[in-house]
């Protein structure tokens, strides 16, 4: 094999080496998903700005100010505009396991989660 090959061979599988140690799969560089298990919120409708994802329990948390969710979990999630906890302000959707909201009509700023 003359040194030309052999150089041109060296920099063909020194580029796929590199290639494949910088790839990223796309579901885990896209903002715009919740990972299984996880409660999302956007800061914007659609699934935009800066998203939070959580993992929860049956229970009520404080939940940042959202206007689209998402509820990758196995249970139910109630999410609310809280006043002062649970079941005090404005229930503004309720989501079942692997289902999201792009617009809650209103701002999202705590979470009732059910054990069904």
């Amino acid at each position: 094999m003359s040194l030309l090959k052999k150089s041109l061979t060296t920099v063909a599988v020194t580029g796929a080496l590199l290639a494949g140690a910088f790839a990223t799969p796309a579901a885990a560089a896209d903002p715009n998903t919740c990972p299984k298990g996880k409660v999302c919120g956007w800061s914007g409708t659609n699934r935009t700005g800066t998203r939070t994802a959580i993992s929860v329990t049956p229970g009520c948390y404080p939940f940042g100010t959202f206007r689209s969710v998402s509820n990758q979990t196995s249970y139910r999630i109630e999410f609310w505009h809280a006043t002062t906890g649970c079941h005090a302000g404005t229930r503004l959707v309720t989501l079942k396991p692997g289902t999201y909201s792009d617009n809650t009509h209103g701002t999202v700023t705590g979470i009732e989660v059910w054990a069904s």
